[in-house]
């Protein structure tokens, strides 16, 4: 009991660290950002990305040694769902963290090469379709919470 406990405790703090960090890029990543945002945000999404994994993987301990097992969410469509969801995501996600990379590349070799405002608006795109989904996350939780999704 306690393990299950400790372990969606951790998994809802990280997924909170989520929202946060996401927030953030909604917030810094638009046109005019200058060398300074840029690097803040790609320092941003390396939390981020590690956040994400310990979701991944707190999800998964919850999954294996939390108190319903393998059985109860692996039958559970709703369950299906958010997990694919989250992979959705984390896919997304590749292409704003591409971009940062390369922002901050291109400004370590000149410090005047700024990012085109239609690369940021394509990047900030990713991020709102990035957050829509993750929205999606504590809906489908509070749905299975209350026994959806079983068969």
């Amino acid at each position: 009991m306690l393990t299950d406990f400790i372990l969606a405790s951790v998994h809802h703090i990280l997924i909170f660290g989520l929202f946060a960090l996401l927030g953030a890029q909604l917030v810094l990543v638009r046109p005019g950002m200058d060398a300074g945002i840029i690097a803040k945000v790609g320092r941003l999404d390396r939390v981020y990305g590690i956040l994400a994994l310990g979701v991944l993987l707190a999800g998964l301990a919850r999954v294996f040694e939390g108190a319903k097992g393998p059985a109860y969410y692996f039958a559970n469509h709703i369950f299906l769902t958010k997990l694919t969801l989250f992979i959705i995501v984390g896919l997304l996600s590749i292409r704003p963290t591409l971009d940062f990379i390369g922002w901050n590349r291109a400004l370590k070799n000149d410090p005047g090469a700024l990012p085109a405002d239609a690369a940021i608006r394509r990047t900030r795109l990713f991020i709102h379709i990035e957050a829509t989904l993750l929205i999606l996350l504590p809906v489908l939780a509070a749905a299975m919470a209350r026994g959806y999704g079983t068969r």
